[in-house]
């Protein structure tokens, strides 16, 4: 539904992980942290941050109609790869339906993208314009490698 001032409000519920991790499912290798690098407010989630693990974070959301439909969300990734190393571990955002099969995947980000601990970027806008009306799930799915583990924090999730 627009807001007041022709604005969009946020169709992703809890989207800074404050009041810890509903309506979010976790799956994996994930963690709530309350730790040293929030983008705001105080909790964050950490996808991975462990040897050969992966895990998933998702909500269902009602992917909003009228120009209301796009996803953003603030990334801070760290590894312990080299500088300039191949792609060893990966974060992908991806849209599944109910039944958790693949829709499509927004974007993709790895051990390439990472920077210093704590220093956010925001990710997006993506459109979820040709869901726009169903009831989706927005999903973030890390995998990691064997050796030298990399973490991808998400915080502050948006659907407007």
């Amino acid at each position: 539904q627009a807001g007041t001032g022709g604005g969009c409000s946020n169709a992703v519920v809890n989207p800074g992980f404050e009041t810890g991790t509903t309506p979010w499912t976790v799956s994996g290798q994930v963690t709530r942290s309350t730790g040293s690098f929030p983008h705001s407010g105080t909790a964050y989630m950490i996808v991975n941050c462990v040897n050969s693990t992966s895990g998933t974070l998702y909500q269902t959301v009602t992917v909003p109609s009228g120009g209301c439909s796009n996803l953003s969300f603030w990334l801070n990734i760290t590894t312990s790869e080299a500088a300039g190393a191949a792609v060893f571990d990966r974060l992908f955002i991806e849209v599944r339906n109910t039944s958790g099969t693949l829709l499509g995947t927004l974007a993709t980000f790895s051990n390439q993208n990472s920077g210093t601990a704590g220093v956010y970027v925001l990710r997006g806008p993506y459109s979820l314009n040709s869901w726009a009306g169903q009831t989706v799930r927005i999903q973030f799915r890390g995998t990691n490698d064997i050796t030298l583990p990399s973490s991808f924090r998400i915080d502050d999730v948006a659907v407007q």
